[in-house]
């Protein structure tokens, strides 16, 4: 059997984070079950934007002092996972392909066959139920990266959309639920 190695999403470090500092929480203890029972050779990877999220996080919010212990915890953390490249190949090869799925799965259409010229993501319906998509450009960043690497991505949110036009491409774990 092949090894799973993982792609873990910015939430996923939040909850790490909220685990190291003592959180008895169900999601944290779900979580600290899942990493003590993988497999030891198992490796865990971070995309460059879950760590320029996280950063982003940190600048803004109330620990932004390198001095703060609580800042110094979530540098320790992303650290201790190798951080994976983005190149031209990620974003030709996968990035826009899952993009494209996603505008010819999900883009309105104005007469039969015809697609709208409304690209952004945000913008998008689910035909089934006319309820926004709710994708955010990082999580099909970071579901590419995924993708091209080769890994299974951990992640608590639902991305329902991505999944559907994934298929077997990409695989996808909660380790929160």
């Amino acid at each position: 059997m092949k090894q799973k190695d993982y792609l873990l999403d910015t939430n996923v470090i939040s909850y790490i984070y909220e685990m190291e500092a003592g959180s008895q929480s169900r999601e944290c203890l779900t979580l600290k079950t899942r990493l003590e029972s993988r497999p030891q050779n198992t490796r865990i990877f971070l995309s460059p934007v879950t760590v320029g999220e996280i950063e982003y996080g940190i600048l803004v919010g109330p620990f932004n002092d390198p001095t703060n212990e609580k800042y110094k915890k979530l540098v320790d953390i992303m650290t201790s996972y190798p951080c994976l490249g983005i190149d031209c190949d990620i974003a030709r090869q996968y990035y826009s392909l899952l993009r494209a799925r996603l505008y010819n799965a999900y883009a309105p259409n104005l007469k039969k066959g015809q697609k709208s010229r409304q690209k952004r993501i945000e913008e998008w319906k689910d035909p089934a139920t006319s309820k926004e998509l709710q994708i955010q450009e990082n999580d099909l960043w970071i579901s590419a990266i995924a993708w091209a690497y080769n890994l299974t991505l951990v992640t608590d949110d639902a991305m329902t959309p991505i999944l559907n036009v994934a298929g077997k491409d990409i695989e996808f774990e909660n380790w929160i639920r």
